[in-house]
């Protein structure tokens, strides 16, 4: 605030009174949050870049491991599984928020559907991969339990560290 503002306000004070708080900065700062919260609406996909980076961050972990004690099949398999588990929780992520922007109520439609698909086409991809193949299939399935903690773990800590208005602040 500058000195003529504070002038201006002191003389529009009426006597007696005291003079009015500045909360510009406070009200500025409140509006900053409440943009956050309200940055995609709902439908929101922001969760997927942390999701993401602890997946592959979980990914990266097991795949040095895998490499050391198991060779390229294990580390073929945890790519795999890693990839599996991203795919799968962003397809749903995707479909979910764009239904849920143009068309709210059909949303539990369209995440049953959508369920359904990406098992199916993932009983396809495990029936169809041979057992005794290049990729090590124990590996990949120890990289689908990691990515599927790794990920829910990242979800859940975006969800609770959102700042969520429940009272419009303004």
């Amino acid at each position: 605030m500058t000195s003529e503002e504070r002038d201006v306000r002191a003389a529009s004070t009426p006597p007696g009174k005291p003079p009015l708080v500045d909360l510009t900065a406070q009200a500025r700062a409140t509006q900053l949050i409440a943009d956050r919260s309200r940055s995609a609406g709902i439908w929101s996909l922001g969760h997927l870049k942390i999701c993401w980076a602890a997946l592959l961050a979980g990914g990266l972990v097991l795949g040095v491991i895998a490499a050391v004690s198991s060779g390229l099949g294990a580390v073929l398999g945890v790519v795999m599984g890693t990839a599996i588990v991203g795919i799968f929780f962003t397809v749903s992520a995707v479909v979910i928020a764009h239904v849920g922007a143009t068309n709210p109520k059909t949303v539990m439609l369209a995440a049953l559907f959508t369920y359904v698909i990406k098992v199916v086409a993932l009983g396809i991809v495990l029936v169809a991969m041979p057992t005794d193949g290049l990729v090590n299939t124990r590996w990949m399935a120890g990289a689908i339990g990691l990515g599927l903690f790794c990920w829910l773990g990242a979800h859940m800590r975006y969800v609770w560290t959102l700042k969520i208005f429940y009272v419009d602040p303004g």
